[in-house]
């Protein structure tokens, strides 16, 4: 009779544990739905805004425009903006709600990152084309509760938002910075050669073979380890520039520092060359074909690598080699 007892007290406990757990989920719906959207009229309607600026303090302003259905950067002779970044912050501005009222004491907003000028003072954004005034938002620290502190232009008043809205105050980082994304493994050749002649060809006769030889091996031998040749191929797997220039302005002079070319298995093929100027490495791209996809800047540019970048394709033999005779 006790452990029947105990069962059913069991029992009971557990039906009013499952009551709970429903109502709760139950009560997180109105919650959230009794949270104001910051920016109602740009909820759903990201599409309609045709511009961002965005100023860090006393920092120049970055401006990006939406331009034949894509976002460019106008400061960068309208280089392609990273359209993922973008798309990004409109859809966590649409969708950020207000969770929490916090100070309406102007004395406060240079702590909170939300002055309107001088230390402490708020990233502003401005979006054009959500109607017929631009919108804008101070945005200032991020939470230690999660989300962000921000305000509006003219209102006192700080809230703290259910959305992360960091943004970076470097105009590069707003590039879609991306050369190519061609796999190692659809690599078969790529050859460079230097200025003074040196050639260097690295291959493979099938995808089956992992690692790249040396066609200009000396006889006697041994590539520094099998990988060693790897890295040619590899760095063009996501390759990522450091600056861009339109190529009209360049004006390289001379011949340039290095040549290159690069095949695949399934027939694609991409030349380029590197110039040396101010003592950086300008690459430019030349002919290619069959790499839908995967080469993703266009010829009209010239890009800066890192130095490491370019001496990761800039080999010579004796890089590749062994130590020996």
């Amino acid at each position: 009779m006790q452990r029947k007892s105990l069962w059913i007290l069991l029992l009971a406990v557990l039906g009013l544990g499952g009551l709970f757990a429903w109502l709760q989920r139950g009560a997180e719906a109105p919650r959230l739905a009794e949270r104001q959207l910051l920016l109602p009229a740009l909820a759903g309607h990201a599409e309609r805004v045709q511009a961002l600026e965005i100023r860090h303090g006393e920092l120049p302003e970055i401006r990006i425009e939406r331009r034949d259905g894509g976002w460019v950067v106008p400061a960068k002779a309208g280089f392609p903006a990273a359209a993922g970044e973008v798309n990004r912050l409109l859809r966590a501005l649409g969708e950020a709600r207000k969770v929490e009222a916090k100070t309406r004491n102007p004395d406060n907003h240079a702590r909170l990152g939300l002055a309107e000028r001088g230390e402490g003072a708020a990233t502003r954004l401005t979006l054009e084309g959500v109607g017929q005034a631009p919108l804008a938002l101070l945005i200032g620290q991020a939470s230690r509760q999660g989300g962000q502190l921000v305000r509006l232009p003219g209102d006192d008043q700080v809230w703290l938002v259910d959305q992360p809205l960091q943004l970076v105050d470097n105009e590069l980082a707003w590039l879609d910075r991306r050369i190519s994304a061609i796999p190692f493994a659809e690599v078969r050749e790529v050859t460079v050669r230097h200025a003074d002649g040196e050639q260097l060809d690295v291959w493979r006769e099938s995808p089956e073979q992992f690692n790249l030889a040396l066609r200009q091996l000396p006889p006697g031998r041994k590539l520094a380890y099998e990988a060693a040749a790897n890295g040619m191929a590899t760095l063009f797997a996501s390759l990522d520039f450091a600056d861009a220039a339109p190529l009209a302005q360049v004006g390289f002079k001379g011949a340039p520092e290095l040549t290159f070319r690069l095949s695949t298995f399934a027939g694609g093929e991409l030349q380029g060359s590197f110039h040396l100027q101010g003592g950086q490495h300008w690459l430019v791209l030349g002919a290619g074909k069959g790499l839908d996809g995967q080469l993703i800047a266009g010829r009209e540019w010239a890009y800066r690598l890192e130095e490491q970048q370019y001496r990761t394709l800039a080999k010579r033999v004796k890089d590749l080699l062994a130590p020996g005779g």
